[in-house]
Formats: C-alpha cells, sequence, structure tokens
C-alpha cells in the first residue's frame, strides 16, 4: 500500500469528532480527501438495461449481508452498482424518459434525482412512519401492489427504504438517544448512525446488528410483494454501506455511503433473479417527472442521515 506524510494522518486525527455541525462537515471532507484516491478496476452493471419486471431496491443493502440473510431458493449473485449513493444510482440509471416504468419509492431521493416515468408513487409523501421517521416495509408492500394492479402493462421499480438507516428493529432501538448535536442545530434531533461511528462514540457491532436486522424486518415484506406478482423479478440494491473500510491508500476509514466513490466494497450488491412462469406484456406511453418540489423532501432526508 502506498504510504502517505504524517501530516495527512494527523491532519485526519485533528479534524473536530464531537456532534456537532463540526462533525458534518469532518465526514465531507473525508470523502473529499479520498475520492479522488479511489480507482474504479471492475465492471459495473447499468440497471435500466438489465432484464426485468420488477426491480426491488433495497436501499444501501451489501452484498454480503444479503447473502447471509437470503431468503430465497435463488442465491444472490455479486455485482457492482454503477453508484456509491441513491442520488448517483437515479442519475446514472434513471435520469431519461421511461416510459414503460413506473417507480414506486420510499426514498425521497427521487424527488430530487428521478427522471420521467409513467408514474411515480412517492410513498414518502403520505406513508411516512413518524415514530421510525421512514417509510415502513409493509407500507411499501401494500402500495406497490396497488399501483401493480393500476399499471398491469408497466416495468415496476419498487424502493424500499431499509436496510437504510434509521433502524426500526430492537437491535437500534437505543441508538437514536445516543448522543446529540451539542452546538442547538434545530435541523437535526440526532447525529446518525454513521457520524456516530466516525466519532468513535457508537459500538459498530451494535451498529451492524441493527443494519442486519433491518434487512431482516424488510425481507418477509419483499417476499410478499414478488409472490403476488407475475413476470420476472428480481432483487438488488441501489449501493452497499461502508463500516469503517478504507476506499483509498489514504488512512481514513469512511462509514456510510458517500457520494462519488467508485468502490468496490461500496458498490457490491446482491442481485437475485426469481423463477417466474410468464413475462409481464410491458407498453410505454406518456411520462410524468419524478422530481418534486414538495416541502417535505428535504424534511424526509434529514430523517433518513442524508443532510
Amino acid at each position: 500500500m502506498v504510504s502517505f506524510p504524517e501530516p495527512i494522518a494527523s491532519f485526519v486525527r485533528w479534524l473536530p469528532s464531537e456532534f456537532s455541525t463540526a462533525s458534518v462537515l469532518k465526514r465531507e471532507l473525508k470523502a473529499r480527501l479520498v475520492r479522488p484516491f479511489v480507482r474504479q478496476d471492475y465492471e459495473t452493471i447499468s440497471y435500466a438495461e438489465r432484464d426485468w419486471d420488477t426491480l426491488v431496491v433495497l436501499d444501501a443493502c451489501r452484498y454480503d449481508v444479503f447473502a447471509a440473510n437470503n431468503p430465497f431458493t435463488v442465491p444472490a449473485e455479486r455485482v457492482n452498482s454503477n453508484a456509491s449513493h441513491t442520488s448517483d444510482f437515479l442519475s446514472a440509471n434513471f435520469a431519461g424518459d421511461h416510459p414503460d416504468t413506473v417507480y414506486v419509492t420510499a426514498s425521497p431521493q427521487v424527488a430530487n434525482h428521478g427522471g420521467d416515468f409513467a408514474h411515480v408513487e412517492h410513498v414518502w409523501r403520505d406513508g411516512w412512519d413518524e415514530a421510525t421517521d421512514t417509510v415502513l416495509p409493509e407500507t411499501m408492500t401494500d402500495r406497490a401492489l396497488e399501483v401493480a394492479e393500476t399499471y398491469p402493462e408497466k416495468r415496476l421499480i419498487v424502493h424500499y427504504m431499509q436496510p437504510h438507516y434509521p433502524f426500526i428493529g430492537e437491535a437500534g432501538a437505543d441508538l437514536a438517544a445516543q448522543g446529540s448535536f451539542l452546538d442547538g442545530r434545530a435541523d437535526r434531533a440526532y447525529p446518525s448512525a454513521w457520524e456516530r461511528l466516525d466519532a468513535g462514540a457508537a459500538d459498530e457491532d451494535q451498529v451492524w446488528d441493527a443494519y442486519e436486522e433491518n434487512l431482516r424486518i424488510a425481507l418477509p415484506e419483499v417476499q410478499r410483494l414478488v409472490e403476488a406478482l407475475d413476470g420476472k423479478t428480481v432483487v438488488t440494491s441501489d449501493h452497499g454501506n461502508l463500516f469503517g473500510e478504507r476506499v483509498s491508500p489514504l488512512p481514513i476509514d469512511i462509514y456510510g455511503h458517500p457520494p462519488g466513490i467508485a468502490d468496490e466494497e461500496l458498490t457490491a450488491v446482491p442481485w437475485v433473479e426469481l423463477p417466474f412462469e410468464q413475462r409481464r406484456e410491458i407498453h410505454g406511453g406518456e411520462t410524468r417527472s419524478a422530481t418534486t418540489d414538495d416541502g417535505d423532501v428535504e424534511e424526509r432526508l434529514e430523517s433518513l442521515g442524508y443532510v
């Protein structure tokens, strides 16, 4: 591994780690420092060009965690996303015109970065669970099945929020209370799990357990969805999630999934092509934009730890 002068390591150690605006800036600066040194020497997939009738997206789902909890009889193939963040995923794969596709989303990111679709179901608008600050998987499955009945001749993307933070299971129940921002910021009630880990103020094993539990909670709802749909269904993720891995020769550990980092581990995601009896007959038509200036977008993104 290439070694770098001690001043770089000293600078990173010097960066403030308390829960404050400086904590957020520290994480952003670390991502900016490593980004130029990350080298992509692996093949990535293009989601829109792959063959599917329904694409189930589990947000921020690592390949290894899915493979260890795969409820399907089909093994998960390891593929690499062409994105390390949901905004990158949308821009790289679905920024254009998709008249044959309906997008059902728990992620508010689609409101900022999505393209044009036959229909966009922003479940985060009216299906938000205030107790957990996210969209619960059962809400997503219920809505997706309703939309599938309305648009039987369209490709369907169902974008679940899990296993992405916030954590909705028992393992992560107390993570939201582990510290708070100390500088009086009113726009964030508490730091995200990745900010706590980056500051050394959370237990990595506990966060890992909570993350994995989030996936296990969502998977029965994914099964309920795919069992009710016809056509070819693929289960995958938009990107993975880092737990302190180094993505460059720099002595900098990264948590979460910063945008613009083409790291092989961060972009490793599952690809599960489920068996089917017959394909759906897909037709195009008119489109409408996924983007919206809905005032709730920023508030929801804050709850998910994006801003």
